[in-house]
């Protein structure tokens, strides 16, 4: 079965408008549904069957969007927001508007996963997230503190988890082996991408894949044609995989390496230049030949007894890391501070255990995931920074997962316990205290079926997020260690409706909807407070509120599918102050049409609200549409050529998102790739 985003989101408020969603292709021999499966927790879960507001970008939808970052793939999901730029190394995430907001740290309130591995930097205007989107095949957004059990302490925005390419997606049935070429190009950034992925499988328990990109990023501009970003940047990516089974055992390796060298980069990846803007004297933030280099390394034991049906074990070790190497550029007017330069990086060991146990009898279904992990991170940086201290954060959790399906009720239930040590290395001058700190994490969900089409759910969940390194001993602009720290601490709840059903407007066709409000109550908020010594540089703020909701709602008819997506959230702390981090409220619209066997044309809207911020300015709202078309010639000397053509901001608008930092986003960028499967 082929399975595809629920395309998705609506109105909230005194109305409710529900619209279609994303695009799909429909040939007479495909079963097509519009309820993706969400794999990210335990056990295989149709979306709208779990009591959880959930996204899924499949490989299809990749293919629509034909995105040059990860930030283009993650646009039209409700509730996410990109903060910083759109360059592929300016790039962190908002969700429901906790996250990213260009202070230190907020990046550990979203778990950011791939393969399953978390991926985790931070450093001073140099972006989040590094990933070479040619080698993904589906993008899962769990939305909301609910997704804390299995994947990490602390998760108050959710958590973004990518999957890579598998050799499965590239070989045939019946083949030993099959891969596929690509050749792309953008006109903003002014972006050129090769690629090759191939993978074998010579026998039926040994498979291999070996993929390689290779991406020349150039300028982004505004709709007035001037220069955004400088990323100036060849990009060479390598992706390899390799699993072997032994009977009810398998071993698995995979190994991603992302080198990315610029010559002249702009250092600020987020805002740019920004000469004068602190000034008329501000030189700007200068220009840097920057490497950034991101691995991921994982090897991967099973065992899945076919006579056992409690025993479905894993065992994972992995080391990831990301660094920036920043040296001085070649312009002498546009200088980079001497503190900025150096390479920093973070790099995480992590050794994971996890068994999923069949408990089912003949009256009802239920799955019990159990597991433990441990691991260290390293903060490191050849070059002394009170903004970026060193240090080392060690941690241990237990976790179990429930997921029970009885009659009409489906019964989610989890609970985490991890232990975390903080300390700094002997290079951060302003204290040399360890911090202890511990987390509790349950969470409970409830989906009741009203009937075959119709179901209402909840949740409640409590999120801890310890303090990271940057909080506790951060020394910007002289302030003083901040170990003194309190958990924030997360209480969110969520209620919601979801439907889905066939034949409801005409014989054959399909509808999906999920709704979800939900309240997260934030005590003990981390903020900085760019105060001296002796006042500490991060302090809590007594709570904070977040509410909101997304609707998600699709409608497939014949060659037609349709999609909207709205999501709303408000902000504000215990004095009433609006929140700096709150997004656009925002409603996407799509609709695609499979015009004929070979071609299917498409189009995406995202219509966003203004956003007043808490210093009195504000952020207009904008329209931003987005057009493509498909061409895959069937059979003949054609057959597996992919053309896809497309042009995002298709009016040139002039726009700012609520959680960029500055502006403006990119102006328009017209799109062609040819690629071929072999």
């Amino acid at each position: 079965m082929k399975t595809r985003k629920s395309a998705i989101s609506a109105l909230l408020g005194t109305t409710m408008l529900v619209l279609p969603a994303s695009v799909a292709a429909q040939e007479a021999t495909t079963v097509i549904t519009l309820d993706p499966i969400f794999l990210s927790a335990g056990v295989e879960k149709v979306a709208s069957s779990v009591p959880q507001s959930v996204s899924v970008v499949d490989d299809e939808e990749l293919t629509e969007i034909a995105p040059d970052t990860i930030g283009d793939a993650l646009e039209t999901v409700p509730g996410v927001a990109g903060v910083g730029s759109a360059s592929f190394f300016g790039q962190g995430f908002n969700i429901r508007g906790f996250g990213n907001s260009g202070s230190a740290a907020h990046e550990s309130g979203i778990v950011q996963l791939i393969d399953g591995e978390e991926k985790y930097y931070e450093s001073y205007r140099q972006g989040a997230l590094f990933v070479e989107p040619d080698f993904l095949k589906r993008i899962e957004v769990l939305r909301g503190p609910g997704s804390s059990t299995l994947y990490g302490s602390g998760a108050l925005g959710g958590v973004i988890s990518m999957e890579t390419i598998d050799p499965d997606d590239l070989i045939e049935p019946g083949a030993k082996s099959g891969g596929r070429v690509k050749l792309s190009y953008s006109s903003n950034p002014d972006s050129y991408l090769g690629s090759v992925a191939w993978g074998w499988r010579p026998t039926e328990d040994f498979e291999a894949l070996a993929a390689f990109a290779y991406r020349n990023l150039g300028d982004t501009k505004d709709a007035d044609g001037d220069t955004i970003i400088r990323s100036n940047s060849d990009t060479p990516n390598i992706l390899l995989k390799a699993r072997k089974t032994f009977g009810d055992q398998y071993i698995e390796f995979s190994y991603q390496h992302l080198e990315a060298e610029g010559d002249n980069q702009d250092f600020n990846q987020l805002e740019g230049a920004q000469i004068g803007a602190f000034g008329p004297f501000f030189p700007g933030w200068g220009v840097g030949d920057i490497t950034t280099r991101d691995q991921v390394a994982r090897l991967e034991w099973g065992y899945n007894p076919a006579d056992n049906r409690y025993v479905d074990t894993t065992v994972t070790l992995s080391y990831t890391n990301t660094m920036k190497d920043v040296k001085q550029g070649d312009d002498p007017a546009e200088q980079i501070s001497p503190t900025l330069l150096g390479k920093r990086d973070y790099a995480l060991w992590r050794l994971k255990a996890q068994n999923i146990a069949d408990l089912s009898t003949a009256d009802y279904d239920h799955f019990l995931t159990t597991g433990a992990e441990v691991f260290r991170q390293d903060r490191s940086s050849t070059a002394l920074s009170a903004s970026h201290p060193e240090g080392y954060t060690r941690s241990a959790a237990v976790f179990a997962w429930s997921e029970l399906e009885y009659g009409r009720f489906t019964l989610n239930s989890g609970l985490r316990y991890e232990r975390q040590r903080t300390e700094p290395k002997d290079t951060v001058s302003i204290t040399d205290e360890r911090v202890d700190a511990e987390s509790v994490e349950p969470q409970f969900g409830l989906m009741y079926r009203l009937n075959d089409d119709w179901s209402v759910f909840g949740s409640v969940a409590f999120v801890n997020r310890m303090p990271t390194v940057d909080e506790l001993y951060d020394g910007f602009s002289g302030g003083a260690a901040s170990p003194d720290l309190n958990d924030e601490k997360g209480k969110n709840i969520e209620i919601g409706l979801s439907y889905s059903a066939s034949d409801v407007f005409a014989a054959g066709d399909e509808a999906a909807m999920k709704l979800t409000l939900f309240r997260n109550h934030i005590d003990d908020m981390i903020v900085r407070t760019m105060a001296p010594a002796p006042m500490p540089a991060y302090t809590n703020i007594d709570r904070a509120y977040l509410t909101g909701g997304e609707l998600e709602a699709s409608y497939l008819r014949g060659d037609w599918q349709f999609g909207a997506a709205v999501s709303v959230v408000d902000g504000e702390d215990q004095d009433g102050v609006v929140l700096n981090t709150l997004p656009n409220d925002r409603v996407v619209l799509s609709a695609s049409w499979q015009a004929s066997e070979s071609w299917k044309i498409g189009a995406r809207s995202v219509l966003a609200q203004g956003r007043d911020k808490p210093d009195g300015s504000r952020r207009v709202g904008y329209g931003v549409h987005d057009i493509y078309a498909i061409w895959e010639p069937q059979g003949g000397a054609l057959d597996g050529l992919q053309v896809n053509m497309g042009i995002d901001n298709v009016t040139d608008r002039d726009y700012t998102p609520a959680t960029y930092q500055t502006g403006p986003a990119p102006g328009r960028n017209m799109k062609l790739s040819i690629s071929r499967r072999f």
